[in-house]
């Protein structure tokens, strides 16, 4: 521990608190470390009083107002004169170049100070890297030393602040074993709850006859939080921290893998549903029995029946052969009719409360699944406009009629009606915008009582033949 801090000692002397990230800067060294280096900083400081002094003794001595040292990389020091002066430059003024507006000269005594100067830079830089070679040195020579103390700091250092993190949040051990099933009660995820006040605790188990997980629910900013609090508890039990949660029973796993959002790539020309795509191949070419999986509407970036089918192929690839344990998050509610096929699928979704005026997502993850989106009603908690949201309607139902048609008849999302109900259904919507619009058109304030009564009349005669 003694060639420790002779180190530490070493360092916090010859190194500048400052120093250049770069080395090649050559400020590394502090002041007063080294004799060299301090008297080369000196002359390099004092060099600007030198050409100060200099400057005005010339231009003093010889009358010319104009008259100024400057520098520059390619020219290095040199005296310039405006032109109206350029006569008037001294015999010991050296012509070195003419301008358009002014000349430039070199005395032998400016000449001199630059190699002062630049023998004084260089031998600074010398210095300064040559002790630093030495620093480094000596550093090597105890690495072990180091790299022992290193080891045994940073382990305490983990065990602390996890030790910390689990007393002060109420993480409980988690059993690791090597069997198959997974149990976790009363898990959160341990970053958001530290910021969300009221937040909601959930159950997930997972056996070998029951581990692949289906969940519908509404596209809600939360749904992320539930599948990847699943990863980082069991991320946290495999380093060997407690985890937030009451009881945690969690089998050993040998990867972890995520399919929750895609980006398109530019640089390599490839689209957001390529780049989804390559990340699916990944999981279903690299996953095993043992791996975790959590997978968020897969295929969102292409049509709906492509999505549906691609969602379908992943999850059988799955259930059938790798049989890793699996999240599955989808809004499609036919991938849950389809998934009856599936022995060893279970169906969750989200608990939500409802009546006639209100809507609320309990963000409780209950069995079984639901079969209903609740699209237009994120969106109006999104703040779209009444007027948007009942467009939205209308054009849901036409599309539920259109495409859901099948030679005679159709299957919906509630079940099997014929054609002539679709007909009928379709003829009644129009009817519906038909009555919006005649309604718009009415001025009820410009209305005579009698003529108000015949307009009701007219209407009910047209719209409910």
């Amino acid at each position: 521990m003694e060639n420790i801090k002779k180190i530490i000692d070493l360092i916090d002397t010859a190194i500048k608190i400052d120093a250049e990230v770069n080395i090649m800067w050559w400020e590394i060294i502090a002041d007063f470390y080294d004799d060299k280096v301090d008297y080369y900083r000196w002359l390099i400081f004092n060099s600007k009083d030198w050409l100060t002094n200099y400057q005005s003794e010339l231009s003093e001595k010889y009358g010319l107002s104009s008259l100024k040292i400057k520098y520059t990389w390619a020219s290095w020091y040199f005296i310039e004169l405006s032109k109206n002066q350029s006569n008037k430059a001294p015999d010991i003024f050296i012509h070195k170049q003419t301008l358009v507006n002014a000349s430039r000269y070199i005395t032998i005594e400016l000449k001199n100070f630059e190699q002062d100067i630049l023998e004084a830079e260089w031998n600074k830089s010398s210095r300064e890297y040559e002790i630093f070679l030495e620093i480094r040195e000596e550093i090597l020579n105890n690495f072990d030393n180091i790299k022992n103390i290193w080891d045994k700091t940073s382990f305490i250092d983990f065990i602390s602040t996890m030790s910390e993190i689990a007393y002060f949040n109420n993480y409980v051990k988690p059993e690791v074993h090597k069997k198959y099933d997974f149990q976790v009660l009363w898990w959160r995820h341990p970053v958001i709850e530290k910021t969300e006040k009221d937040f909601i605790s959930n159950d997930l188990t997972f056996t070998e006859k029951k581990y692949v997980h289906i969940i519908t629910w509404p596209n809600m900013w939360w749904k992320s939080t539930f599948l990847r609090q699943n990863a980082l508890i069991i991320l946290l039990s495999h380093i060997g921290s407690f985890v937030p949660a009451r009881k945690a029973i969690i089998p050993l796993v040998d990867k972890i893998f995520s399919r929750i959002w895609a980006n398109d790539n530019l640089f390599l020309w490839q689209s957001t549903f390529m780049v989804e795509m390559q990340e699916v191949a990944n999981i279903l070419n690299n996953s095993t029995k043992n791996s975790f999986v959590i997978i968020d509407e897969v295929g969102r970036w292409t049509s709906t029946y492509d999505w549906m089918s691609l969602a379908w192929a992943i999850l059988r690839e799955n259930h059938d052969k790798i049989k890793a344990k699996t999240l599955f998050a989808t809004h499609y509610h036919e991938l849950i009719d389809e998934s009856k096929k599936l022995s060893w699928v279970e169906n969750f979704s989200v608990a939500v409360w409802e009546n006639e005026d209100n809507l609320i997502f309990l963000r409780k993850i209950i069995p079984g699944w639901i079969k209903k989106s609740f699209w237009l009603e994120v969106a109006r908690i999104a703040w779209l406009s009444s007027d948007t949201i009942n467009e939205a309607k209308k054009m849901l139902k036409m599309l539920e009629l259109e495409h859901n048609k099948i030679s005679g008849t159709q299957m919906i999302l509630w079940g099997i009606e014929s054609d002539i109900k679709i007909v009928e259904k379709k003829e009644e919507i129009k009817k519906e915008s038909m009555l919006e619009k005649e309604l718009k058109k009415i001025d009820i304030n410009n209305l005579t009582p009698i003529e108000a009564i015949n307009k009701l009349n007219e209407l009910k005669n047209i719209f409910l033949k």
